[in-house]
Formats: C-alpha cells, sequence, structure tokens
C-alpha cells in the first residue's frame, strides 16, 4: 500500500512539474519598451520561440521568489502576451536592482540568478538606455 502511495505521489509531481513546463511555453510575444526622464526611448520585441520559453521560464522563477521593493527606477515595462491572447505587463527596475513589479497586483519578484540573462536577452534596451548600462548591469 506505500509503494502505491509513493508512486501515486511520483506521478503527481512529475504532472506538476510537466504542467509547469507547458505553461512556461506559453508565451507568444514579449516586448519592452523603455523611457527616461531625458528622453531616452528603446523598445524591443521577443517572437522568437527558444527565447520566449527562456523568457517564460525566468518569470515563473520570478514569481516563486517575492520580493520586497525597495528604492528602485522602475522606468522600463515588460509586455507578455500568452498564446491566448492575455497580456500582462510588468514595471522592470532599470537601475541595478534585479526586481520586477507585475502592474496588476503591484506584487515584486526578484530575477536572483537569472538577472545577467534577463537583460542579455532586452541588450537592445540596455544600448536605449543613453548610459553605459554595463556600468549599471555589471554589479
Amino acid at each position: 500500500m506505500k509503494m502505491k502511495k509513493l508512486i501515486c505521489v511520483m506521478l503527481l509531481l512529475a504532472l506538476a512539474v510537466g504542467l509547469a513546463s507547458a505553461q512556461a511555453a506559453t508565451l507568444k510575444r514579449a516586448w519592452m519598451e523603455y523611457e527616461d526622464y531625458s528622453g531616452n526611448r528603446a523598445e524591443q520585441a521577443i517572437e522568437d520561440e527558444k527565447t520566449l520559453e527562456e523568457l517564460a521560464k525566468i518569470l515563473t522563477k520570478a514569481r516563486g521568489n517575492k520580493a520586497k521593493l525597495e528604492d528602485c527606477t522602475l522606468n522600463c515595462t515588460l509586455f507578455c502576451m500568452t498564446e491566448s491572447g492575455n497580456i500582462y505587463d510588468f514595471a522592470c527596475a532599470t537601475d541595478g536592482c534585479p526586481y520586477i513589479q507585475n502592474r496588476a497586483d503591484k506584487a515584486a519578484y526578484t530575477l536572483g540568478v537569472n538577472y545577467q540573462r534577463f537583460w542579455e536577452i532586452f541588450s537592445d534596451i540596455q544600448v536605449g538606455m543613453g548610459v553605459d548600462a554595463s556600468a549599471v548591469f555589471n554589479w
């Protein structure tokens, strides 16, 4: 009987992992818009399936790492469109803080170890910031 329960638990865990992977792969498009008080502006869209899947995994992992939003400059917005057409938007810190904020519920999350990769994906935004972004993003 204990063996049956163990097998059931293992199957449920495998199903949960599979569903999380399937959920992470549902992004159809993502784009980021940046604008600062000096008039610098940049936009970048991601439509490549592999990159979208990686971005979805980064955001899913961040969702599991709630954070207290400190005094960060949030002048960048990430929009994510799912396959079903829903659009989610996140305010992104652009001053070296590794945080994003869900605009719908104001919850803040840390990108943690994926911080550097997140900004590598959105490298055009860094270039458009009008400052040496490497000084900010390579803390």
